[in-house]
Order: C-alpha cells, then structure tokens, then sequence
C-alpha cells in the first residue's frame, strides 16, 4: 500500500522530514519503519506562487444516488478508529479552543490576508484562484495511481488540497484511511468568495477520516474540521506544540493509526479460560436487551427504518464488544455469554427469570431504547418484540401481550387527565435520566462516551450492587428509596439530592404492577404509599413557593403537572384494584376529577 503525503505551506519538505517523524514514531512503537520507494509524495509549491496556468478543474468522480448505507458504515468504522485512540494517552476527542469559536469565525478576509503568524498566502491562493487550484490538483492527480488503495495523510495546506481532491480521485482508487493534521482547512474566511471545498464526502471511498491538532498550534487555532466536514472525526493531542508535521506524525495517537493500516494484525477470537463464571445480573440484562432490540428489528416493517436500525445496533454492539474485551484484558473473566458476544455472537437467552420477574423485565423493556442515544421510531415493533421476548423467556406470548397493554392503559390513564407525558424528564434519579426515545419509550442516560446496552448497564450500576436493569428488582429500588429527595431536586434545580423516585419509575411501577394483576400474579400493595408520599411531597413543595413565584414559572409548572399525574396514578390504582382495600371504600370521591 502506497502513502501519499500532502505537504503544508513552504518548498515541500524536499528532505522527507515528515517521514522521519513517522519512522521514529513507527520504530519507537515496534513496527519497521516506512521506506521512501513506498511513499507518494509530489510537491506542488511552484504552483502556488503564480497566478495559475490556464486549465480545467478534474471532473468531479464521485457521483452516486445514494450512500445512505456507505455512510452508515464509514460511521462504525469511524466508531473503530475512536475505540482504538480512546486508551491513548494524551489525546482527546474533543477540541480545547485556544481561539474560540465566534471570534474565529470573524476573522475577516482582510485580516485573514495580512497575518504573517499564520503565512496562510498559499492556502488562500489555492482557495481562490480557480486556474492556482486546477493546476495543483492536476498536478497531484497525475501523481496518484488510479487503481488500489492508499493511506492519505495531509499536513496544513495539503489537508486543504486533500479534503478538496477526495472526490475528484479515480473510481478505483480506495482511500484506507484518511489522517489530517494541522489543518486550517475550518477556517470561514478560506471559504469566502469561493466554491467550498467538497460539498459531499465519498463515504464508500474513504473507510475513515482522522483530524488531529493541538491546541498550541495557531494555525487551526484549536478548532477541528468536523463543524465544517462531517465526515471529519477530530482528535486534539495534548502533549505536542507547534505545526511541524514531523512533530505530529511522530505522537504516539497518530502513530497508531498509521500502523493499524500498514501493518494490520489479525482478529483473533477470544477463547475462555479455565474458570467458568456465570453471568452477573446486570449482564444477564444487558443480554436480554440484545435479544430484544434483535425482536424489535425483526418487527419493523418499512423497510429503510429497519436497515437504520439494524446498522446502528451493529454500531452499538461493536462498542459493547470492546468494552467486554477490556474488562477480559484487564483481568475480569468474562461468563462464556460474554465472550460469545464479545466475539460478534448472540448468545441463546438463559431461561433465569420467574415470571413474576420476567415481567416487570418486559415492562422496562417497552420503555427502553436499545440504540440510544440514537432515536429511530420503530412503530410498533417494540409493542410485537415484546410477545417474542416472552416465547424466549420459556413463556407464552400472552405474557407479552399482557405487559403491553399494561403500559397502553396507565398511559391512556395519565394522559388523558391532563398529567405529564412519559415523553418528558420530570426528576432526576441518582445522576441518571429517564429520557424520551420515541412516543412513549425511555432511554437511561449513562456517563459520556458509553452507549447502547453498555450505556444502560453502566448508569445504572449507580442505583446500587449489580447495576441491575430492568424489572421489578431496579424499580423496586427505586421506589422504596424515599420521594423527599427527588422532589427536592425538582424544587433545587439540582440533580445531585435526587436520590428517590421520580415519576417515571413510578409509572413504570405502576404498569408493571398492572401487568401482574391482570396476569392474576401477586403484586405489591405498598407501591401505593409510595406514590401518596411523592403526592404529599410535591403539594408541600408547591405550597412553599406558589406565595413567592410567578404563576406561570417553569418550576412551579412542572410541579403542577407533576401533580396532576401523581392525582392520576392514584385514581388508576384504585379503580384497578393495585390500592390496599381498607383505603379503596370511598376514596374515588376523595379524588377529584
């Protein structure tokens, strides 16, 4: 595989000192180091200093009518490339702004023109002159093989040239991977009385695109490309200064990526140890959410939905599978389920769950988006996935069934007596967040950078041991909990005191406690008292600051409607039969309508 290297501003590094830094990076990390008759490297300075000579621009060879699936792929592959920097140190994906934002953008062209920190007078002749810019991508292009694949790394003004020339490549050649670095390529008053720069990314020619700076290096000015490209992925290195490209593709993060592409090792499938271990039950959970986003996919009947979804659960489980194998790296042994799904099986369903568990299982099920935080409306597969699950669980798909209907009925229940829609964050429980994720499912928001069932299973290890998810034994504790805290947090503002439950657990509660009525299984009476205190707790709140607030404050609201949907719930629960019979006599006069 060749590497072509596009050079920044000045005579083009004639002494190959990029490729020093690469070599010493590539050889420091126990790879050999890359040879010259290996590289592609053509200099293009001459070109820059004149007013262009007369020629076309390259056609444009990158035409197709729809990359819809291309980008859904160049996306996990995306995912990859920052699974693989993400344990690296002195990198971030995110960019620190030595220069923000706004004051950036307002750069104007004057300024722009005249700043000799930047020397930027070759990039915004490239820019702007249309015969400058025609004659250096010829040049280049006549430079560049036209079958095959390259590594394409671009320094400065050459990321510029490279972003422009992608989709003016030969149909045959493959970009393996695309590295930017130093680029003042988001830079608006580049852009400014000129065509922009590649107006569509060529997700099936390019497998990923990385952007690295530093935020000691003025010319990108510690911003990256992805507010500009989207299909830049940007990663800051916090251990380098400056804008020497030697310097950049010496650091260890950049170092990576080069040797993941030339010197590929293979996927080896992890085999378990001689310890058998069995599955705790958050991940017997975190199974069972498998299994049940594969039954919702299955039942989504438009055709493009179903793809979506299908493509973005592979995205997500190929995360999981990462994390399973650090923890296996790290020491943890893993169950036999969890190798098997960290080496891209699905493992059967274990048939662990009684069906009094099983289903306030479903219940949360319903409520749970598999592939948050991505929202795709799946219709009324979740409602049919449900009857699936029940069969794999070692039951009928009345139970199934039953759980759906269960959770249709308190929500007709709430939303027809004015209270809040499950489709809102009221409280706060613990530091995690029951969020909207369609019509009436919820997604359990986790710490920054874990996602999918990953996502679920690590934000709620903070409820307490195991990180169970779902059922009654998450909800269950949940709501024993106390209501004074999580109303607090409602009247403070502030999700840290929330420490009890919040309506949503409890509406969940409450469905899953139908659900076991009309399947005449038991159920737990003392939920009612629960849902009384938190009643009690958010009409004492109310009457604290009504006197003080405005009428229409956003607290004072939130706390009126949360009301009202406590005042539902207990008027469900009680014309149900789920309230304790000695208080049932007479008390739907109590509540009023």
């Amino acid at each position: 595989m060749k590497v072509v290297f596009l050079h920044g501003i000045g005579d083009g590094d004639p002494d190959y000192g990029w490729l020093e830094g690469l070599n010493r990076g590539l050889i420091q990390a126990g790879h050999k180091p890359v040879e010259r008759e290996q590289v592609i490297a053509p200099r293009y300075s001459s070109f820059l200093k004149t007013e262009g000579r007369p020629g076309k621009l390259p056609p444009l060879t990158y035409k197709p009518k729809d990359d819809t699936e291309a980008r859904q792929q160049f996306e996990r592959r995306q995912a990859r490339v920052e699974r693989l920097l993400r344990v690296q140190h002195g990198v971030r994906t995110f960019g620190f702004n030595l220069i923000p934002n706004p004051a950036w953008d307002a750069i104007p062209g004057p300024v722009f023109k005249h700043v000799p920190l930047m020397d930027l007078d070759q990039v915004r002749r490239y820019v702007q002159d249309e015969k400058v810019r025609a004659s250096v991508m010829n040049h280049i292009l006549d430079y560049l093989p036209t079958y095959g694949d390259v590594l394409l790394i671009a320094h400065s003004l050459g990321s510029v040239i490279a972003i422009d020339l992608l989709d003016h490549l030969a149909e045959n050649l493959h970009v393996r991977r695309f590295i930017t670095i130093g680029s003042p390529a988001s830079i608006k008053a580049l852009h400014q009385g000129s065509e922009r720069l590649l107006k569509k990314f060529p997700y099936a020619r390019v497998d990923d695109w990385s952007n690295f700076l530093n935020p000691r290096d003025i010319v990108p000015g510690g911003r990256g490309l992805a507010s500009t490209f989207p299909g830049a992925q940007d990663f800051t290195l916090t251990t380098i200064s400056g804008h020497d490209a030697a310097t950049y593709l010496g650091e260890p993060a950049v170092v990576t990526l080069v040797a993941d592409v030339l010197y590929p090792t293979k996927d080896i499938v992890r085999a378990t140890s001689d310890i058998t271990v069995r599955m705790t039950d958050a991940e017997a959970s975190m199974l069972l959410l498998q299994h049940f986003a594969e039954a919702v996919a299955r039942n989504i009947k438009d055709d493009d939905v179903r793809a979506r979804y299908r493509a973005t659960l592979n995205l997500l489980r190929d995360d999981l599978a990462a994390q399973l194998f650090q923890q296996s790296a790290s020491g943890h042994p893993l169950s036999p389920e969890m190798l098997e799904l960290s080496n891209g099986s699905l493992p059967r369903l274990p048939h662990r769950w009684e069906i009094h568990d099983a289903v306030g299982e479903l219940v949360v099920l319903a409520l749970t988006n598999p592939v948050t935080p991505h929202e795709i409306d799946p219709g009324e597969a979740p409602r049919k996935a449900l009857q699936d699950i029940a069969v794999e669980l070692g039951f009928s798909r009345r139970i199934g069934r039953v759980a759906g209907e269960a959770i249709d009925d308190v929500q007709a229940s709430v939303a027809s007596k004015g209270g809040v829609p499950w489709g809102r964050v009221l409280t706060a429980a613990a530091g995690v967040a029951l969020l909207a994720a369609g019509p009436v499912g919820l997604a359990v928001a986790a710490p920054a950078g874990v996602f999918g069932a990953a996502a679920i299973t690590g934000g709620l290890a903070a409820f307490g041991p195991g990180g169970m998810v779902g059922g009654l034994a998450m909800l269950g504790g949940l709501a024993g909990s106390g209501a004074a805290a999580a109303t607090a947090a409602a009247v403070s503002g502030s999700a840290t005191q929330a420490a009890g439950p919040n309506l949503e657990t409890l509406m969940i509660r409450v469905a899953a406690e139908h659900a076991h009525k009309k399947l005449d299984l038991p159920h737990d009476a003392s939920l009612w008292y629960q849902v009384t205190e938190l009643e009690t707790q958010i009409s004492a709140a109310l009457n604290r600051l009504s006197p003080f607030s405005d009428p229409k404050a956003q607290r004072i609201s939130q706390l009126a409607a949360a009301l009202a949907t406590v005042n539902a719930l207990l008027r469900f629960m009680i014309e149900n039969g789920l309230s304790p019979a000695a208080i049932t006599d007479g008390e739907p006069r109590a509540i009023q309508k």
